[in-house]
């Protein structure tokens, strides 16, 4: 019977060491990292010794916030991938960095001299007490001599007075060390934001022929991830391009930081979905604006041909002749929009950090571009520098802030929208002090003249500029000619000294060649 239950046993464990795949865990740190504008593609490479038969190989330590159907597993070719899974571990934290795991251990080491002090305090407060209360009952048990009183008194002022000084001293102490640990307490906020926050694994089950040393690819998507361009344009000459310094700003909040990755920073969009869209039929029609009367309620609406809503005025159909068209919206797609990728040069090591960005530098270069000094006088006496960049679709140029830079001064900041459909880029570098414009009135030429019911009024006005550079310019001045829109008030422009008029809007268009300390 023995003999039985012993083999028996033996039959029931011995299918189990048959079924069992050995388990390799192998730790992983990101290498490569593609960011897009919303999201990234984390890449790792990792190297391990095969056994032959089926094996399971566990990669721990990643990210949580992981697209699974993104996951990509890459062979070296010394192994057959047969299942590729992921999970969330709630029992293993991510691991902490090396500075985080710094600060952790100073803020223990702050918190046990508290506890310490506090320690220290609480027998000293008792101490306190004890004196008080012995100072109190000496003398009503028994008469004291003056000598003893003497000496009682002299050891009581003399222990409460050290025990005092000392718990001042430690509270103080207590206080040091409560803001020093708010300090840590508030760096640790800016370099780690996975304290107890779970990890991601990938399981990856494979098939060897032969034991040898192999590598695994792996990568995967996260919307955790962006970056955002900035520029640096500078202006150093009338005559010189554009100076350009290319900027990234990379927020990610991944629980994981990049430390020392190769990076690159791409413009795709990945939002679109992989499956194409389909083509609806396109119905075109036309809108009308409505206007409904009903007593001295007037309500507003649009209806098409299909409908079968009539206008009415007071109940009474209207004709279809007092219907105003009202065009349909369009929108458009900026044609010139094309996906780029940038490679940074450098290692780059990035914090896990949902509140703060990482600026990177991924480029310098110029801008061929024209200039052209535009003023309005009448609105402000201010001369304006504008950088006019033609064929500015060929140029690495994403929509963005830019810094500007006029010469050696930072003069502030412009929006940069490449989606738009003009030729040309306008950039305004602000104003320039070198170069002045004034608009007065010239007394000579204007009058007021009352003949019968007509007024006839003269208004001349001189306008001056002058360049103060030591290079020559090329400058736009604007004004206007008022406009009449009633047919008892008629404009006459008399001079205009070879602007440009623009009848529809007014418009005064001077265009100026200016020679250094011209007026």
């Amino acid at each position: 019977m023995k003999k039985l239950f012993f083999i028996g046993i033996i039959f029931l464990i011995f299918p189990l060491f048959i079924g069992a795949q050995p388990e390799k865990v192998v730790p992983s740190a990101v290498k490569k990292v593609i960011v897009y504008p919303f999201g990234a593609q984390m890449e790792s490479e990792v190297t391990f010794p095969l056994q032959k038969g089926q094996m399971r190989i566990k990669l721990p330590g990643l990210t949580t916030a992981i697209n699974e159907e993104s996951i990509r597993i890459i062979s070296d070719g010394n192994f057959t991938i047969l299942n590729v899974q992921y999970s969330v571990d709630y029992l293993n934290d991510l691991d902490k960095g090396a500075e985080t795991k710094k600060l952790l251990d100073q803020i223990d080491e702050l918190n046990n001299k508290i506890e310490d002090e506090q320690l220290a305090l609480k027998i000293i407060r008792e101490k306190i007490d004890f004196l008080n209360v012995n100072r109190q009952i000496s003398g009503k048990t028994e008469s004291v001599s003056a000598e003893t009183f003497k000496n009682m008194n002299q050891i009581y002022a003399t222990n409460y007075e050290n025990l005092n000084l000392d718990a001042l001293k430690r509270e103080r102490k207590i206080q040091e060390y409560n803001e020093e640990l708010d300090k840590l307490n508030a760096q640790l906020e800016t370099v780690s934001t996975h304290i107890g926050i779970p990890s991601g694994t990938i399981v990856v089950t494979i098939d060897v022929d032969q034991p040898k040393t192999a590598k695994m690819k792996f990568s995967y998507f996260t919307w955790a991830a962006s970056w955002t361009p900035t520029y640096d344009i500078r202006f150093t000459g009338f005559d010189k391009p554009l100076e350009v310094t290319y900027f990234a700003n990379v927020r990610q909040y991944t629980d994981i930081n990049w430390n020392n990755v190769e990076l690159a920073l791409s413009t795709a969009k990945t939002q679109i979905s992989a499956q194409i869209p389909y083509l609806n039929p396109y119905f075109l029609e036309y809108q009308y604006d409505v206007i409904e009367v009903m007593g001295n309620n007037v309500s507003k609406g649009y209806f098409n041909f299909e409908d079968s809503i009539v206008p009415t005025t007071g109940g009474i159909p209207a004709s279809y002749d007092d219907i105003s068209f009202k065009p349909a919206t369009t929108s458009f797609t900026s044609s010139t929009e094309t996906i780029k990728e940038y490679k940074v040069s450098n290692l780059q090591s990035i914090p896990s950090n949902p509140s703060n960005f990482t600026s990177v530098t991924y480029g310098e270069g110029t801008l061929k571009a024209s200039y052209d000094y535009r003023s309005i006088p009448k609105l402000s006496e201010n001369v304006f520098l504008i950088a006019q960049i033609s064929d500015w679709g060929d140029a690495d140029l994403n929509s963005g802030i830019a810094k500007l830079y006029l010469e050696n001064s930072y003069v502030g900041k412009s929006n940069i929208n490449t989606q738009q459909f003009t030729d040309t880029l306008d950039i305004s570098f602000g104003v320039d002090n070198n170069v002045n414009i004034k608009r007065e009135k010239v007394t000579t030429f204007s009058e007021k003249v009352l003949a019968g019911s007509t007024i006839k009024e003269t208004i001349g006005y001189k306008i001056t500029i002058r360049n103060n550079k030591s290079y020559a310019i090329t400058t736009s001045v604007y004004d206007q000619i008022p406009i009449s829109v009633d047919e008892n008030i008629k404009v006459e422009m008399i001079e205009i000294s070879e602007g440009q008029h623009d009848k529809e809007t007014g418009k005064v268009t001077w265009k100026l060649d200016l020679k250094p300390n011209e007026t």
